[in-house]
């Protein structure tokens, strides 16, 4: 990944700008220089103020936050390819996860399914008789793929 790939920082991806950042200052052996971890950072640096700064800035908590993210989440469509759709709903977890909010695969699955045109229906009915140990986000993942490429 180069510095012209990364995508800016918006009111909106706050998490996931936060972990690329991180993943590119660790792989240059810059991240110690910017203080490391929170935990590392004595809390009066500079550094440590503005990833403080930046957090509160970009990366609401509250209830009103977290509930919105909650109808975003489970109101979302499928409008691209299946791998697509998936990246979506992971990245949408992910912020909720990021807001402090607990998203079980079986939500995330919840919202992969709901989401689906109505072509899927059928496929939606088979996934549903899955016996419970069997049906992970992986296993549901591997055969939304299938399906998506068997229509």
């Amino acid at each position: 990944m180069t510095t012209s790939n990364i995508f800016k920082l918006d009111e909106t991806n706050y998490a996931e700008w936060a972990v690329v950042m991180q993943a590119l200052l660790v792989r240059k052996g810059l991240w110690e220089v910017t203080g490391g971890t929170a935990k590392e950072r004595p809390m009066g640096s500079d550094s440590a103020k503005t990833v403080k700064a930046l957090e509160t800035m970009h990366q609401a908590r509250g209830l009103g936050t977290r509930l919105s993210l909650r109808r975003k989440f489970y109101a979302m469509k499928m409008t691209g390819s299946m791998q697509a759709w998936i990246a979506a709903v992971a990245s949408a977890a992910f912020r909720l996860e990021a807001a402090e909010v607990t998203v079980t695969d079986e939500d995330q699955i919840l919202v992969l399914m709901n989401g689906l045109p109505d072509s899927y229906v059928s496929f939606a009915i088979s996934l549903d008789a899955t016996p419970p140990d069997d049906l992970t986000l992986d296993y549901a993942i591997v055969r939304l793929i299938n399906e998506y490429e068997r229509q």
